[in-house]
């Protein structure tokens, strides 16, 4: 079999901080030639991490808690999505070349090495199965190289949900197993701790997913998803224990700091995608260039946000019209680190300052991003597991299986509070007295468990929410909870009382100026015609709407999962089914 130019992403396994990129020949290579040396082993399996997040697919979440104003088709939701013809993530190439190279691993005679690498390749694969759960749930398992000739195999029915998930903790058990002895220390490779936060991640998902939708469209069968949580908190609490991490804390903004550091921070950071040099994202620009992304967080996020004393904003009175300057004062201090506030500096040493121009929603995007000086390429790099996300995920896991403790949580959610000098969560008043708000038709979880633990499963959600934001897990967790409706609410941004000007983020300077039909702006300040040119939700005031005049909509029976393309379903003679609600006119 010819082995195709393969590129390696991330960096490299050598001294070398930038990220390099390696190429295999063009030329046909026997395998009995190859797969023999360690630099062999290492070279093919390094094109697995194109598999990686790209940045974008972190910080451009498909969300409820950020939008862009590139009016791309995620903000549709449902409506934009037709059954494609072929694509639509429908994609096998790589799992082909992780089984390509696990069939063929043996010729390399050095066992540790090809315990090694053979360890990155299964959590490649549990990977690879993992992302096509998420988007299509059953789907075709296969663990070797299909030949062309194979019609029984590449026909094959599409696998259960109960089997996929069953393969990927295999995967991740055996990867474990094989990468206990760290060979390659790097946090931009696989390690035995990035298997267990993707068996964590994956465990979680698959059982909160099993738990929301038990009974309805998804799970008919009521799948019982105990096990899977308690896996998930045991793969987390591993990690945990270990020993190898804890939260940074760097200077006095330590939340900011983490995403603005230019390289991961390793205290924290079990995965990393590496850039830098030639390799670039445009997180700078996507925040701060009007025509790169406009992006804004939404009211939805505000809202969350607990008071820096730890009572909870939205029950003061008249927290709905309070002005976005009023509101960011005093508050859990991640919120002044996530969107823009007065006073804010940025990495790279300038100033912050407030821009309607390259805001959406009017709470600007603080997380990633470095200053001006960055627009052109940002190279800050991409955590794809981190420490912060495993607690989060074992204090879930045990909350909704009934087994969470105080002790639990202060091991877990109350370090990321200690982090920026937060009050710790308390179980028993959480569970006392749960958020009303958390639950409210507008902003909030409709489907939580009503039972004991109510109260704390809305704070870890509201806590998962500030935490992680912008990191690309926002969809995923929307679907598992049975929440994608959330989706197609409005896209609020700050409250405007009406026509005037209007010192957005408290630093004594007017920035924005709105009017109904005279304009009276103030120096260097653009005025925007309300109903015009900014939308408010109430007319001639309220929030600022995103997005107004888009239609959207979830539908709870089909939307959670991605269409099978309708060549792929002809190709298999209608043995591949489509998924419920998805109409690709097909009758085969």
């Amino acid at each position: 079999m010819k082995l195709y130019k393969y590129i390696a992403a991330g960096c490299a396994a050598l001294a070398v901080s930038a990220c390099n990129l390696d190429e295999m020949p063009k030329d046909s290579i026997s395998p009995d030639s190859f797969f023999r040396s360690e630099a062999d082993l290492e070279q093919y399996t390094n094109q697995f991490y194109l598999m990686e997040a790209a940045a974008s697919d972190l910080y451009d979440e498909v969300s409820n808690l950020v939008v862009d104003g590139l009016a791309q088709p995620p903000v549709l939701v449902g409506l934009s999505r037709t059954v494609p013809a072929s694509g639509g993530g429908w994609s096998w190439s790589n799992l082909r070349h992780i089984n390509y190279y696990l069939q063929n691993s043996g010729r390399c005679d050095n066992e540790p090495v090809r315990n090694y690498y053979d360890g990155v390749a299964l959590y490649w694969r549990a990977h690879f199965y993992f992302e096509k759960l998420k988007q299509f749930g059953d789907v075709p398992w296969y663990d070797q190289v299909l030949a062309s000739d194979e019609d029984e195999l590449l026909a094959k029915p599409r696998d259960s949900r109960e089997t996929i998930i069953r393969h990927i903790i295999a995967d991740c058990d055996e990867a474990a197993r094989l990468l206990e002895v760290e060979r390659v220390k790097s946090v931009y490779k696989i390690s035995r701790s990035a298997v267990l936060a993707l068996k964590a991640r994956a465990c979680l998902f698959e059982g909160t997913f099993r738990k929301y939708h038990s009974g309805l469209t998804f799970n008919p069968d009521k799948l019982p998803y105990e096990e899977l949580l308690t896996i998930a908190a045991e793969a987390a609490d591993e990690v945990m224990s270990s020993g190898k991490y804890k939260l940074a804390k760097n200077g006095k903004t330590p939340y900011y700091s983490f995403f603005a550091s230019p390289s991961a921070i390793t205290d924290e950071v079990i995965l990393a995608r590496c850039y830098g040099g030639n390799f670039t994202h445009t997180s700078d620009a996507y925040a701060l260039v009007s025509s790169k992304g406009q992006a804004g967080y939404t009211k939805a996020l505000a809202f969350s946000y607990l008071m820096a004393d730890g009572s909870r904003f939205t029950d003061q009175p008249g927290y709905e019209t309070k002005t976005m300057a009023e509101e960011i004062a005093g508050r859990d201090p991640r919120m002044a680190q996530t969107m823009l506030a007065a006073s804010t500096k940025y990495a790279d040493g300038t100033d912050a300052t407030f821009n309607f121009g390259t805001t959406v929603t009017g709470y600007s995007m603080l997380k990633y991003v470095s200053g001006p000086s960055f627009t052109s390429a940002s190279t800050v790099d991409m955590p794809i597991y981190r420490l912060a996300e495993v607690y989060l995920n074992f204090a879930e896991a045990k909350a909704e299986l009934g087994t969470l403790t105080q002790a639990d949580l202060d091991r877990s959610v109350n370090l990321l509070r200690d982090r920026v000098d937060m009050p710790h969560l308390n179980m028993a008043d959480a569970n006392a007295n749960p958020d009303q708000f958390l639950t409210s038709d507008l902003f909030g979880y409709k489907n939580v468990d009503k039972g004991a633990n109510m109260g704390v499963i809305l704070e870890i959600r509201r806590e998962r929410s500030i935490e992680l934001v912008s990191e690309g897990l926002r969809f995923a967790d929307l679907c598992r909870w049975r929440e994608g409706r959330l989706l197609a609410q409005p896209f609020y941004g700050p409250y405007m009382p009406g026509e005037g000007r209007y010192d957005m983020d408290g630093d004594g300077k007017i920035d924005f100026c709105i009017y109904l039909n005279r304009r009276n702006p103030s120096p260097g300040v653009t005025p925007l015609k309300i109903g015009d040119e900014i939308i408010l939700s109430e007319g001639e005031k309220g929030y600022i709407v995103a997005h107004g005049s888009l239609a959207r909509e979830f539908n709870e029976e089909r939307d959670y999962l991605y269409p099978i393309p309708s060549n792929e379903r002809t190709l298999t003679g209608g043995i591949l089914t489509q998924n419920p609600g998805w109409n690709d006119g097909l009758t085969l």
